[in-house]
């Protein structure tokens, strides 16, 4: 049977590590210092069974030269609530159907890091027996914490401090992609290049990672290029845009560019647009160039035979005067 999934009022994002640090950690205080903190891998993509344990390693490197770092360890859940893509922790109860961090156990929940140094962390992802077919997403975030004995007055920004696990639980998915855009800057160029905007909507009960290409035809409807876009994770219920650059300079006519979207299991959606290139300076120049040599010849033209009609007239007249001579001599 189908899942009913009823319209989430968040989206799930992959990526923006920079976002997450500002809001979970940048709050403000008296003092701020830089930590550079690298998590690898960023992201997980794990498909896993109802009743399955799975355990995967993050490392964590402090690339700080002369500090070392006391890091909290903890999983989350998250939302967006704009347009924008800012991922704000939310609770289990505010998640909803797609929340998984009750699912984790870190092996450990707070180390120190030496300056340059690297940690590694064991993660036990344990899948209830229960769990529904479809997305599940939590993070694996890391926080730096003041040293022992000093203050709170300092606070830490840092670059890159989590890791996303996407986890797809098999069985009855509903799989739905919808192109809400699929447009160029302008519909009539008068020169290449040509730039093209998709947005994707994600409406699956779980994240997919669609390949998408551009298909350009000519007038006469021969295919002149596929363009490839980047392959991106799209979680359900978020819409992502992609851009493409046709890298062209020269065109003429109307062309038609198909985008086609594969997803999910060999599932396809496409919508077809149409533009022009009409360099129509350039054809106009031409145009005045051509009116000009037109003109220029029926003017010459004119010229040659007002003087051939004229000259016409001349032998006509020495004619009639050469006829009147023999009259008179006779």
């Amino acid at each position: 049977m189908k899942i009913s999934t009823h319209p989430l009022q968040f989206r799930l994002v992959l990526g923006s590590f920079v976002a997450f640090a500002i809001l979970f950690f940048a709050t403000p205080q008296t003092h701020a210092q830089d930590v550079s903190l690298v998590v690898s891998p960023p992201s997980f993509d794990i498909e896993a069974k109802p009743g399955e344990t799975i355990q995967k390693t993050i490392k964590i490197t402090n690339n700080d030269n002369d500090k070392e770092l006391i890091i909290k360890a903890f999983p989350i859940d998250f939302i967006v609530t704009d347009d924008l893509g800012t991922p704000i922790k939310v609770t289990t109860t505010a998640s909803g159907r797609y929340l998984a961090s009750p699912w984790f156990t870190l092996e450990k929940t707070e180390f120190t890091i030496p300056p340059k140094g690297t940690e590694q962390i064991v993660i036990i992802v344990t899948v209830p027996s229960d769990a529904l077919p479809g997305g599940h997403y939590a993070g694996v975030f890391f926080e730096p914490l003041p040293a022992r004995g000093t203050k709170s007055t300092v606070s830490y920004t840092t670059a890159q401090i989590g890791s996303l696990f996407g986890i797809t639980i098999p069985g009855d998915i509903k799989y739905e992609a919808l192109i809400k855009n699929f447009s160029t800057k302008t519909n009539l160029s008068e020169f290449g290049p040509i730039e093209f905007t998709a947005t994707i909507e994600n409406q699956s009960d779980a994240h997919i990672r669609p390949t998408t290409k551009i298909i350009i035809h000519d007038m006469i409807g021969r295919k002149l290029v596929d363009l490839p876009l980047d392959e991106v994770n799209i979680f359900p219920f978020t819409s992502r845009s992609l851009n493409r650059t046709w890298e062209t300079v020269w065109g003429l006519g109307r062309y038609t560019a198909t985008l086609s979207v594969t997803y999910g299991p060999g599932l396809v959606a496409s919508r077809t647009m149409y533009f022009w290139i009409m360099p129509y300076r350039l054809i106009a120049s031409v145009l005045v160039v051509i009116l000009v040599l037109i003109a220029i010849y029926i003017l010459i033209n004119r010229h040659l035979k007002h003087r051939e009609d004229h000259r016409d007239d001349e032998i006509e007249n020495l004619k009639r005067k050469i006829v009147e001579m023999e009259n008179r001599t006779h």
